[in-house]
């Protein structure tokens, strides 16, 4: 994972595989009356106050299984393997979510130098949707180049997918997001509380300058640490941006604009469904002077419409467009020169 003629190929493979991504489980699964009874709970739960306990701060830093993968002259990977019970104790709304047992283990791959230097910066990497594999995600990172470069790097593997994915379960049935925003919504939180765990023991193991970079879903989540902590840098590469506009764009391709359908969920409706965890809904912790956003000009995935409330939201933070699609951010060019350099750069 350090670079190559053969591992250029196998990154534009990727960069293809990222353009098939299709969202059709998602479109089939979106049933206009169920999401209506799922907006009537959430209500029901802010009320409460219960899905605001989901978002709290995550608490010590957790004590991780430490399992070597590969040594280096300098330094070494390991896994790292801590459990992450979620929800937490007394928010009873969901007994099967609790009851998924590979779920509640958090496993991270780090890349890390055996020096003390604590100005030494760590990048937290974030996979998109369906990918969680290592393999795969050191093919979209590229954590060899950033360790000789000077950084620590930190791949994580979100809730639902890699490891952590009940198996029999098919790729065609999704986990995490889901047709259900309850569901989706304490998994979001369960990502942040993992994180925050994370960063915890980062800082507890002498690397406390965290920077963060996400691709598409991880975009999301990214975004989402972003607008509640302060974190050096912040990348987010092809970012899903709205939740509720995307449902919405896949309730009218069901079942077309002028349906019975379409017209009993507007688009104001469905952001309410996701607004609990929608990263635009605060102004960022994280500066946004320190927040780069790489979108590629023909990403038929993510709409322009939702780059464009991020880019309202967060005037500050430095757009760039790239040619290609929703793989465009993976294959190695100009835009990702950029990236690079943007978290490279010094100061906090």
């Amino acid at each position: 994972m350090l670079g190559g003629g053969g591992l250029e190929r196998i990154v534009q493979r990727l960069g293809k595989t990222l353009e098939a991504v299709s969202l059709e489980a998602f479109s089939q699964g979106l049933d206009p009356l169920a999401l209506q009874q799922f907006r009537s709970s959430l209500h029901d739960l802010r009320a409460r106050g219960l899905i605001q306990e989901l978002f709290r701060p995550a608490g010590p830093a957790p004590a991780p299984a430490v399992v070597p993968v590969h040594g280096f002259p300098f330094g070494s990977v390991v896994d790292l393997e801590f459990q992450s019970p979620f929800p937490p104790a007394g928010w009873g709304f969901d007994e099967e979510y609790r009851a998924t047992l590979q779920n509640h283990t958090s496993y991270v791959r780090l890349w890390e130098h055996n020096d003390s230097d604590r100005e030494r910066p760590t990048i937290v990497a974030i996979h998109g949707w369906t990918m969680g594999d290592q393999r795969v995600n050191s093919l979209a990172f590229m954590p060899g180049l950033f360790y000789t470069m000077g950084c620590n790097v930190a791949l994580v593997e979100l809730p639902f997918h890699g490891r952590r994915r009940p198996p029999g379960i098919p790729e065609s049935q999704p986990l995490f997001p889901s047709v259900n925003p309850i569901r989706t919504c304490v998994a979001m939180a369960h990502a942040l509380h993992d994180l925050r765990r994370l960063a915890a023991y980062l800082a507890h193991r002498g690397h406390p300058r965290i920077s963060c970079v996400g691709l598409s879903l991880g975009a999301y989540v990214a975004a989402l640490w972003a607008s509640l902590d302060v974190l050096r840098r912040v990348a987010l590469l092809v970012p899903l941006v709205s939740m509720g506009d995307m449902a919405r764009e896949l309730l009218v391709k069901r079942y077309g604009e002028g349906s019975a359908e379409a017209a009993a969920l507007p688009v104001e409706a469905l952001r309410d469904l996701f607004v609990d965890h929608y990263p635009l809904a605060r102004d960022p912790q994280t500066p946004q002077e320190s927040i780069i956003v790489v979108r590629g000009k023909g990403d038929q995935l993510v709409s322009r419409g939702q780059i464009a409330l991020l880019k309202a939201a967060w005037p500050r933070a430095t757009q760039l467009w790239t040619d290609g699609g929703h793989g465009a951010a993976v294959k190695r060019g100009e835009a990702f020169t950029r990236m690079t350099n943007f978290l490279m750069e010094k100061g906090e």
